[in-house]
């Protein structure tokens, strides 16, 4: 490698969980030191040798997940492509796996600017490594994604950045109710009754956690006409580079509601021509709780989700129902569109999954201090039980700051009992994470003990631990 891809791309690291535990089996360089490429196995083996379809010996091709970890004692990070080896041989007739790269920590910002090429080197090289047990290939294999990379790297003009910088955009027409929901997802209801049309466009900065990888940028569209043009016409300053849209329509004013689709259409064009395909959360805003059993509101949102589906051939898009009136909906949809920009976002749906099946619980939801759902998991077949779920998380949230600030709690959760027919219950425990406070929600069986929860809580909250230093 040149000297600059020296400087980047520090290692790369095939382990394998064999008959001597996690393996690194094949590294370059050769010389990379024996306790940090043990380390590297150790770690990214752990993440995935808890999962539950691995331990049954189900299919493996279930198992696929990538995600960035810190190595602090080395001083490096990874992104991580963990998956499974088939071998009859084998507890659970698979090997877990994971294809590691390494960069200096300095330079994180390189995996998220660089993510989407990347993962299809990774899945690449696994599934080549998936299909053949000689040995000797998986050398070869290597050294093709090293070469890749190699090639890659040589032809970034700039791979160094201190900070992953995202791009959010609002969009949608005047008085769809943007701003007001931005305003209502942080429980400024104050500045919501003042608010004036936004004129041209409103820049802020957004915090999940005190201390994050990245820079996040909410850019609030004004929806006149006038700005609409100039967005469409820019439309290399203004939808170039993002990395996540909210599109708000006004489900009320069905008058407008084909002019706010075309504008969706127009939008997407743009998009193509421009080469973005980022995640769309389509909110369907006004969709106030004393109307929402309206007839002509269920109809005008069917064909409207007809017809967003119909634009957006090749594009990931979310559908919610939102009123500034539920804050429920709203902290809904934008934890949802939040979750999508973290590249940890399998690991951690991952870890609430192996953590459900050791407690034997049919849902678990994980929420950080403000109220966003930061993972969820569920394997209840019943709808309906999701969305209760949800829905009560912020509730119990409130629950249990207002009995500890009254000092009635005499441990840190909350149990409610007598949920479908006695045969269920909710615990709301709050867990310390490092330097963030987090909640976790459980429907649970109602036999299940706090002390089955507690025991596997450690192990849970470690592996957590290391994953929220990369969750954005």
């Amino acid at each position: 490698m040149t000297e600059g891809n020296k400087e980047l791309i520090k290692s790369i690291i095939l382990s394998i969980f064999d008959e001597e535990g996690p393996t690194p089996l094949v590294y370059w360089p050769q010389d990379i030191d024996e306790t940090a490429r043990h380390l590297i196995a150790m770690k990214t083996i752990s993440l995935l040798m808890g999962d539950s379809v691995y331990q049954d010996g189900e299919k493996i091709d279930g198992i696929n997940y990538f995600g960035i970890l810190p190595f602090p004692d080395i001083g490096l990070n990874g992104l991580t492509y963990f998956f499974l080896i088939s071998d009859e041989n084998a507890r659970g007739q698979a090997k877990a796996a994971t294809i590691t790269i390494l960069i200096d920590e300095r330079n994180n910002s390189f995996f998220y600017t660089n993510m989407k090429y990347l993962r299809i080197l990774l899945d690449k090289t696994a599934t080549n490594v998936q299909s053949t047990l000689e040995f000797h290939k998986y050398f070869n294999y290597m050294e093709e994604l090293r070469d890749e990379l190699n090639q890659f790297t040589r032809e970034l003009k700039d791979p160094f950045f201190s900070n992953r910088k995202l791009k959010i955009i609002m969009i949608g027409l005047d008085k769809a109710g943007k701003t007001s929901f931005l305003k209502g997802v942080k429980k400024k209801y104050s500045e919501i009754i003042n608010l004036l049309p936004t004129k041209g466009v409103e820049r802020s900065e957004e915090k999940l956690f005190e201390e994050q990888n990245s820079q996040i940028s909410i850019w609030d569209l004004g929806g006149q006409k006038q700005y609409r043009d100039k967005y469409l016409e820019n439309s290399k300053i203004y939808l170039y580079n993002v990395d996540l849209i909210f599109y708000i329509i006004d489900i009320q004013d069905t008058k407008r509601i084909p002019v706010s689709l075309n504008l969706f259409r127009e939008i997407i064009d743009s998009m193509r021509q421009l080469d973005e395909y980022p995640p769309i959360v389509v909110c369907f805003n006004k969709f106030d709780p004393d109307i929402k059993d309206s007839k002509a509101l269920k109809k005008a949102s069917e064909q409207a989700t007809l017809e967003i589906k119909n634009y957006s051939e090749n594009y990931f898009i979310k559908i919610f129902q939102t009123s500034i009136f539920d804050h429920y909906s709203l902290i809904t949809a934008y934890s949802f569109g939040l979750s999508e920009l973290s590249p940890n976002r399998e690991l951690f749906q991952n870890q609430l999954k192996q953590l459900a099946n050791k407690t034997n619980a049919g849902a678990l939801l994980l929420i950080n201090d403000n109220g966003i759902i930061l993972s969820n998991f569920s394997n209840i077949s019943e709808m309906v039980s999701d969305k209760v779920f949800e829905i009560s998380a912020p509730h119990f949230q409130t629950l249990y700051k207002t009995f500890k600030e009254f000092k009635l709690l005499k441990r840190d959760f909350i149990v409610s009992t007598g949920i479908t027919d006695d045969t269920k219950k909710i615990i709301f425990k709050k867990i310390i994470i490092g330097k963030y406070n987090l909640y976790l929600l459980f429907f649970i069986e109602a036999d299940s003990k706090i002390e089955k929860i507690e025991e596997h809580l450690p192990n849970f909250s470690s592996n957590l631990n290391e994953l929220m230093k990369t969750y954005l």
